[in-house]
């Protein structure tokens, strides 16, 4: 069955007459330049080949273009390839250096060459470091550019970050681009001099959905009385069904948005959407779930978030419009076309656990919160820097040992900890109510001591330092309140990477941790089921038998290899026997 529209079929480019060099090429041009120093061949040379080796791909099949290789570039993870970030860092600059001398038009770095005068007083008059980082990559390109200071517009930050998107390998050229344009629109509203050129800001392609305030009042009524319906279900209705938890609702909230919001950026007038009956008729709904595929990848692969939403909308159609039995049929097939089919793990996460097949990697995230308290604790001045790295270092310290969910850890208050009083010892559960996770199962897990001296050690030296007041909060913010949890999760990643050059969020623990004890005890998928939290054992499965079949090649291996051991052994001569003779 069919899981997306067809695509539109497209007249073919016409042939390009340019030749495409390779990662090889560049090198060749590189031994046959007589201006280059042999030193500084080498440096270029080795890291387009360490480059080619991280890929796991031949230099001559590498295109030699900016744009491929950035998004070759951010599927690796340093750590993956043995190396640290510094190195990494080093030859992402260097190759960008090859391929400028073998003749690619690449766009030059932040440091890449000194700025012109009048570009080079600007900068001066920036009030901090931050600042000066964060507009030095525009001010070098406008430098080079030859566009003085006086004459930047709109069209100049466009054509930056056209620059950055084809002739740079800038990880996130959109997100450089907005904190350029306002840093630049800080500095002239707050800087004496400085340019009074203001230019938009420019938001995000992945946002798409409108303000709530484009939508009839009819429409936000309708939507709130449904989410208050399914979350709070008086157990003696006649159409009663069990109440969805809190985080359901507010999942709920935000994906009815998206979609009203794709319906009318597919062409149907918002004042035409009065409330969720419009919504969930069948050919509202297929207009809206075709936009949101569109925007999906390549536009012809479901997800399991665009299943949910066609799940939403039957929801809606059956139990709160109470539409037409023909229209809830109808939004049943929709929903069973973009089902996506269970495979278990993600290509993405099984991409990023190949990092932990270097024996080093492991032990330094193990390692990695000791270490980093221990430098906290020893440095010189203990202020609110050193306090955020002691607490990112026991959020990951609890990963490490509790793989929970990211909303769970950011929600942990001191009542999740109960200590355990017994024949003069104490034990430290971790315990989170069934009504606080996903799965509606309690999650309990003992504690270690190592961990539990992490955690008392954060509490005790640091958490005063982030936030002075009384707070229940594990990680509080500075107001004493829960932290955002998104914000939490990309400190946590940022932490582990540049302490460690691993790609981790928070959400690989939990496959981490599947890989690490199934490697060493592949057939008790049981543990690992009680571990994450797994309501079954078929989910557990679903999601690691990749890591079994792994594990179990590697035993197959050894026997392998014991059998060419025995083989390559000689064996001594046998003696031949003789007979005794008088």
């Amino acid at each position: 069955m069919d899981h997306a529209a067809p695509s539109l079929l497209a007249a073919p480019p016409p042939p390009s007459t340019t030749p495409i060099l390779t990662l090889a090429d560049v090198v060749t041009v590189l031994r046959a330049d007589q201006l280059l120093s042999l030193a500084r061949k080498r440096e270029l040379i080795s890291a387009v080949h360490s480059l080619a080796r991280l890929l796991d791909l031949d230099p001559a099949a590498v295109p030699a273009e900016p744009r491929g290789l950035r998004n070759r570039l951010a599927t690796l993870s340093p750590a993956a390839g043995g190396i640290g970030r510094g190195r990494w860092n080093n030859i992402r600059s260097l190759t960008l250096t090859a391929l400028r001398q073998a003749g690619v038009r690449t766009m030059r770095g932040r440091a890449s060459a000194p700025l012109n005068p009048a570009w080079e007083a600007l900068r001066a008059q920036l009030p901090d470091a931050k600042a000066r980082l964060g507009l030095s990559r525009f001010m070098s390109h406008c430098s080079a550019q030859g566009i003085r200071p006086e004459a930047v517009t709109a069209a100049t930050f466009a054509d930056f970050l056209a620059g950055m998107e084809s002739e740079s390998l800038v990880r996130r050229p959109q997100a450089v681009h907005r904190a350029s344009i306002a840093l630049w629109n800080c500095a002239a509203a707050d800087i004496p001099g400085w340019p009074q050129i203001v230019v938009a800001a420019t938001t995000s392609d992945r946002l798409y959905s409108l303000d709530w305030a484009a939508f009839p009042a009819g429409f936000r009524a309708d939507m709130e009385a449904f989410l208050a319906h399914s979350g709070d279900r008086d157990p003696f209705a006649d159409d009663y069904a069990p109440s969805v938890a809190p985080g359901t609702v507010k999942m709920r909230r935000k994906q009815i948005h998206q979609l009203a919001s794709a319906l009318v950026l597919s062409g149907v007038p918002a004042e035409r959407i009065a409330g969720l009956a419009d919504l969930v008729r069948p050919a509202h709904a297929k207009a809206a779930l075709q936009f949101l595929l569109k925007r999906h990848g390549d536009g012809k692969r479901t997800s399991p978030y665009l299943h949910q939403q066609a799940q939403l909308l039957k929801t809606i159609a059956r139990h709160w419009v109470k539409a037409p039995a023909a229209d809830i049929a109808e939004l049943a097939v929709f929903c069973r076309r973009l089902a996506p089919k269970r495979s278990g793990m993600t290509e993405k996460n099984r991409t990023r656990l190949r990092q932990f097949d270097t024996p080093a990697n492991v032990p330094a995230l193990l390692n990695l919160p000791r270490s980093t308290l221990r430098e906290v604790r020893a440095a010189a001045t203990q202020g609110v820097g050193e306090a955020r790295l002691a607490m990112l270092a026991a959020a990951v310290e609890l990963l490490i040992v509790a793989p929970m969910r990211i909303d769970n850890l950011v929600g942990l208050e001191e009542r999740h900890f109960v200590r355990i009083r017994a024949g003069g010892q104490e034990a430290v559960h971790l315990v989170i109510p069934a009504a606080e996770t996903k799965t509606k199962a309690p999650y309990e897990v003992h504690l270690p001591a190592e961990t539990v001296a992490v955690l008392d050690a954060y509490r005790a030296e640091f958490r005063p330092l982030l936030c002075a007041e009384p707070s229940p909060w594990l990680f509080p913010n500075p107001a004493g309140q829960r932290r955002n949890t998104i914000a939490f999760a990309q400190a946590v990643q940022r932490f582990i990477g540049r302490r460690t050059g691993l790609t981790m969020n928070v959400h690989l623990f939990r496959h981490f941790a599947g890989k690490v004890y199934l490697e060493h005890s592949p057939d008790d998928v049981e543990t690992v089921r009680r571990l994450l939290g797994h309501r079954s054992q078929a989910t557990t499965l679903r999601a690691y038998t990749e890591l079994k079949s792994t594990a179990a090649f590697r035993r197959f291996d050894a026997v392998i290899e014991n059998w060419r051991e025995q083989a390559a052994t000689p064996t001594p001569p046998r003696r031949r026997k003789t007979e005794n003779r008088p």
